[in-house]
Formats: structure tokens, C-alpha cells, sequence
């Protein structure tokens, strides 16, 4: 069982050991913190360039799906931090009615890493890596001048708020439902807190 300590404070998602509450839906607020804080990662030169959806369901304790996402981020941090990177993302965790329990994370891996952090976050997964498991994409952004740089962005993070509560004021998102997580169902790093 992972224990939040001191070392882990970058990991707002563990405050706690065990949630008692449910939520069913982003908040407007927690939408705005996900999309300034990838707007910061951009404009401070750590541009959130891979996006990966993990679909964990079967190897999630329900009552903490949190725990499965902080492993895989402490690791991360600790493979960036060893090779003198950055450490930024963003995530959220989704009860989908189809595929159960799964995190989509963006995060900030240089062009010339992506191959080695993509060989290890496989050797850090309980499960074989196989398309049904693990989505991933690259995300590239335009050089300056052509239309606004976060535009390819821009369509992530729509999608992976797509669990925000219908009667938020954001029209660009679609809301839908994404069954209920227990405890917190989103996180940033801490070096993108506004």
C-alpha cells in the first residue's frame, strides 16, 4: 500500500489515505485549474506533449483508483528528475460504463525521450501494453503564427474533461457522464500550480 509522505507531496490527488466521498462529475473550477495549468506548461516551455489513456479497471482498488495513477507518477517523476527533466502533467481518472476505471495523462517528455519513457512506463504496468490497455498519442504543436499555438491542445483537454458537471458554464466541453470515482478524479503537478 502506498503511503503519502513527505516525498510525495507533489501528488495532490493522495491527501488523503481513504475518500469517503463520491464524486460524479468535474467541478467548472477544477477544469479551469486542468486547463491553466497546461496553458503554464506551454508558456514555461514544458509543453504537455503526451497524451496516454490507461485503462486500469481490473487492477484498481475501487475505493482509491487514485493509487494505480500515483505509482505510475511518482515513477515518472523519478525517471524525469534522473535525467535533469522537468516535472509536468495533468490527469484525469474516468468510471466509463464500457471500460471501467482509466486515467487520461498529459505530461511533458521531450521529443528525444519519448521512445525510453515509453519502454519503461511498459515495464511499470501490471499488465501487458497492448492498444485495448493504453492509448498514446503525440501531441505537436504549430510553429508561431499559425492559429493559436495550444490549438492542438485545445482538443485534448476537451476530451478529457468531458466529465464535468452538465451545468458548468463552459460551452466548449461536451459534458458526459463518467461514473462515480471515489475521492479526487483529476490531479496537476506541482510545478504547474497557479
Amino acid at each position: 500500500m502506498l503511503q503519502t509522505t513527505e516525498t510525495n507531496t507533489h501528488l495532490y490527488s493522495i491527501g488523503k489515505k481513504y475518500y469517503r466521498h463520491y464524486h460524479n462529475y468535474l467541478t467548472e473550477k477544477q477544469v479551469n485549474n486542468l486547463i491553466a495549468a497546461a496553458e503554464k506548461a506551454y508558456y514555461e516551455g514544458m509543453p504537455l506533449n503526451r497524451f496516454f489513456t490507461i485503462h486500469y479497471d481490473d487492477h484498481a482498488d475501487h475505493k482509491r483508483p487514485q493509487q494505480f495513477v500515483t505509482r505510475i507518477l511518482e515513477r515518472t517523476r523519478k525517471w524525469l528528475q534522473y535525467r535533469g527533466l522537468p516535472v509536468a502533467y495533468i490527469y484525469t481518472i474516468e468510471n466509463g460504463q464500457t471500460k471501467g476505471i482509466h486515467v487520461h495523462l498529459l505530461l511533458h517528455i521531450p521529443a528525444h525521450y519519448q521512445r525510453d519513457y515509453k519502454r519503461a512506463l511498459k515495464q511499470w504496468l501490471p499488465f501487458e501494453w497492448n492498444k485495448e490497455r493504453v492509448v498514446f498519442k503525440t501531441i505537436k504543436y504549430p510553429p508561431f503564427g499559425k492559429l493559436s499555438p495550444l490549438s492542438p491542445l485545445n482538443g485534448v483537454l476537451t476530451y478529457i474533461c468531458k466529465g464535468i458537471d452538465p451545468s458548468a458554464d463552459l460551452p466548449n466541453i461536451n459534458a458526459h457522464y463518467q461514473g462515480k470515482i471515489r475521492g479526487k478524479r483529476w490531479g496537476i503537478s506541482k510545478s504547474l500550480t497557479t
